[in-house]
């Protein structure tokens, strides 16, 4: 009895002091120190209670699986206050040391402006019976460290002791959201599996009588849920295997069976909701006319209103997100955008279609998501699914024309190639259901066009032109942008030796590095000396290493998922002029192979002794299923061998 009671008087001693370690994380970052409490309970399950049979061990070890999380458990309550508890209950099993340590850390994100979290339990079994409690001054507290973003999310990592293979963890947590400080409806997505093994998963939800009852959904059918009148109870029927990965692979937003829990709700309510929000930016204020008078000169032409005024925001408005408390949802008034001349994706969007409208555009803002294209993966309406907000004008000859106001580097008649064919919602407007954004049949859009000449030194001097569109000219005005000049310098020399080699060094320059709607062109001279001998030269032959590297590129290594290709437009024109005293007698064959994905041409012209060969390869963006893969990449293969081309020479006059 005695021994109780001073290990109670221990305990309610020692846990104020170590959780002080992590009241003061919290305090550094600007938050109350209730946010985070350590409430752990002192019961611990027992090893053997939570340890999988002998066979089941078999069938980890076997499958190769470092660590197993052998159940999740969330008990989510909604109160009648308008609060939600969720308890959740993580229990892993770890088999071998790589397990541990890449696993070896249990953790947890919350939002610290509408949540807080009471860490019930964290400890370790081992199978001897032993236990070992996390201690709480061990406990991380972390934002999630975006460049230029700055909001209220907060992860807590839970560094777990004394863990060897055959170790158990358990982390038990419960998280209380207040539901009226967000302007958004509430909703929960809960992934049925993962990219880990989960033997098993189990929710259950109890809504108050005085509560709204929320809509649920799944897509998972190994996922049995039964509703009673105030419960929703579901667990996992079979073992979740690990998901399958593959480098390019669909977000995972889109491919993990997932339970969906929202207010009820449609998608016109969703919208409209959103729409009332996004529109309190408005302002009314002259300085926003003298602005759209400035950057439009009087001009009218709707596509080039359009251009210029998203030009404007997307360069000279930076990028800063100051998403605390409402600032994630909730707009900053247009002027004040204006005025400070920063402002997260919601905030330069209104005040794109402030401006917008001002010069006479049918403007609107819409939601979408970096993360998501899969229509189907919506199975609730939710304002959930998306992370973003880009702006869209109603052409008056039809049509709509979309910009992303925080890419500062593609043409604003382009979206992003990271946004084509995301799901979005339009806000006030056809807004009852989600769509998704267009696809451009082509993102990697290139024309080169070389100039080289054979001298009787046996060298090569080249002089190419690269001409790059679109998305390409995007990503390298965003790579080239960034950097100093001898940086840049650096990176051409190192990505031009890439494809060509390093046995010469060219001079470089580069145009369109500043204007968004222009081409990007890189310019190079080079010589490549000691290349022949001028008495033994009798045929030249050649490759575009170019187009090699970028079929090289294009192909997928994808096993189980489709794969979304971009499309290609290549185009170029190698001339070479032969040396004084030969004369080009025979040429490389005409070559056109079209098949489902695309075509390729190789023609040859002769205009005295130069030589062009024009190359032309299209292939549309398209989905390629996992069964055709192989022929696609064969296609690829194809033309990559055929990059090469010849002439044969001879000495003397042509007669």
């Amino acid at each position: 009895m005695n021994q109780i009671c001073v290990w109670v008087l221990l305990l309610s001693w020692t846990l104020p002091c170590l959780s002080g370690e992590v009241e003061n994380k919290l305090r550094q970052i600007g938050y109350s120190a209730n946010l985070l409490r350590w409430q752990p309970t002192g019961l611990y399950s027992s090893y053997k209670d939570l340890a999988p049979t002998a066979e089941r061990m078999q069938v980890w070890e076997k499958a190769g699986y470092g660590s197993v999380a052998i159940g999740e458990d969330h008990q989510i309550k909604l109160l009648k206050s308008g609060q939600v508890e969720e308890t959740i209950t993580q229990t892993w099993l770890y088999l071998t040391t790589s397990g541990i340590e890449s696993d070896g850390n249990l953790g947890l994100w919350f939002n610290a402006d509408s949540q807080r979290v009471d860490i019930l339990a964290a400890y370790v079994l081992q199978p001897g019976g032993t236990v070992a409690s996390v201690e709480p001054n061990t406990l991380q507290i972390n934002t999630d460290n975006a460049p230029n973003i700055f909001d209220d999310s907060l992860y807590v990592t839970i560094p777990l002791a004394q863990l060897k293979p055959g170790s158990i963890a358990v982390l038990r947590y419960r998280i209380v959201s207040a539901r009226d400080k967000s302007p958004l409806p509430w909703a929960r997505n809960l992934y049925t599996a993962n990219f880990y093994p989960l033997e098993r998963l189990q929710v259950d939800v109890h809504w108050d009588d005085m509560a709204r009852k929320p809509a649920w959904r799944s897509d998972d059918t190994d996922f049995l849920c039964r509703e009673e009148r105030l419960d929703l109870h579901c667990v996992s029927r079979h073992t979740a295997a690990p998901q399958p990965v593959d480098n390019q692979m669909p977000a995972p937003q889109d491919v993990l069976p997932v339970l969906i829990l929202a207010e009820p709700g449609d998608w016109s309510a969703i919208s409209d909701r959103v729409h009332a929000i996004a529109e309190s930016a408005l302002t009314k204020n002259d300085k926003l006319d003298d602005e759209v008078a400035r950057l439009t000169g009087g001009n009218n032409d709707q596509r080039s209103v359009f251009t210029r005024l998203a030009s404007f925001v997307a360069r000279e408005i930076r990028y800063v997100g100051l998403e605390r408390g409402h600032g994630g949802v909730i707009p900053r008034p247009s002027l004040t955008t204006l005025e400070r001349r920063f402002g997260d994706c919601k905030d330069k969007t209104m005040l794109f279609v402030d401006l917008a409208r001002r010069a006479g555009l049918d403007a609107y803002p819409v939601l979408t998501s970096t993360k998501r294209t899969a229509l189907n993966k919506l199975l609730l309406p939710s304002a959930n699914y998306f992370n973003h907000m880009i702006a869209c004008v109603k052409l008056s000859k039809g049509g709509e024309q979309c910009a992303d106001l925080t890419d500062p580097e593609t043409a604003g008649r382009h979206l992003p190639h990271s946004l084509q064919g995301a799901v979005a919602l339009r806000l006030g407007r056809n807004g009852n259901a989600p769509h998704t954004l267009p696809r451009e049949p082509y993102t990697w859009v290139a024309r080169l066009k070389a100039d080289n000449v054979l001298t009787e030194a046996g060298s090569v001097v080249e002089t190419l032109a690269r001409r790059y569109e679109s998305h390409w000219a995007a990503g390298l005005r965003r790579v080239l942008s960034a950097k100093s000049k001898i940086e840049s310098e650096r990176w051409l020399l190192e990505d031009f030796q890439a494809v060509m080699g390093a046995q010469a060094e060219p001079t470089f320059s580069v145009q369109g590095l500043e204007n968004q709607e222009a081409e990007m062109a890189l310019n190079t001279t080079v010589e490549y000396q000691n290349l022949f001998t001028l008495g033994q030269l009798t045929s030249y032959q050649e490759s575009d290493y170019w187009l090699r590297d970028l079929t090289k590129d294009a192909k997928t290594s994808n096993r189980h998922y489709p794969y979304q290709f971009k499309g290609i437009d290549y185009r170029s024109e190698l001339s070479f002029r032969v040396p004084s005293g030969k004369h080009v007698t025979s040429v490389g064959p005409k070559m056109d192979y079209v098949s489902r994905w695309g075509s390729f041409h190789r023609n040859y012209r002769q205009d005295g002794e130069t030589v062009t060969a024009d190359t032309t390869l299209v292939m549309p963006s398209t989905e390629i299923p996992v069964d055709k893969m192989a022929e696609f990449n064969q296609y690829l293969d194809l033309v990559g061998y055929e990059t090469r081309f010849w002439f044969s020479l001879k000495a003397g006059m042509e007669k």
